[in-house]
C-alpha cells in the first residue's frame, strides 16, 4: 500500500518541481535568445560587409565610365568632311514660331 504524505511533504514537492520546471524554461529562453542575438549580429555584419563591397563597385564602376568617356572622346580622329563642310548663315534662319524669327 501507499503510504499517505503529508500536505506539508506535498507542497513542498510541488514548489520544488515548479522551481525545477521555471528553471528549465527560462534556461531553454536564454539560449534561444542569445542564439537569436547572435544571428542577428552575423546578418548585421554580413549586410555592412555588402553594403562596402557595393559601395566599392559603384565607384569602379564610375571610374570605368571615366575612362571609356575620356577614351570615346579623345579617340574621335579629326574629319576633314565637317571641316570642309559650310557654316549656315544666320540671316537664313528661320524658326517654327513667328516670334523666333525676329
Amino acid at each position: 500500500m501507499k503510504r499517505k504524505q503529508t500536505l506539508k511533504t506535498e507542497v513542498e514537492k510541488t514548489i520544488r518541481l515548479l522551481v525545477i520546471t521555471l528553471g528549465v524554461i527560462i534556461a531553454t529562453l536564454l539560449v534561444v535568445f542569445l542564439f537569436q542575438t547572435g544571428h542577428n549580429a552575423q546578418k548585421g555584419y554580413q549586410l555592412e560587409q555588402v553594403r562596402i563591397q557595393n559601395d566599392d563597385l559603384k565607384n569602379l564602376s564610375e571610374g570605368l565610365k571615366a575612362k571609356a568617356t575620356n577614351a570615346a572622346a579623345s579617340s574621335l580622329p579629326a574629319n576633314k568632311t565637317l571641316d570642309a563642310m559650310a557654316k549656315p548663315e544666320s540671316e537664313q534662319s528661320e524658326y517654327l514660331l513667328p516670334e523666333d524669327n525676329d
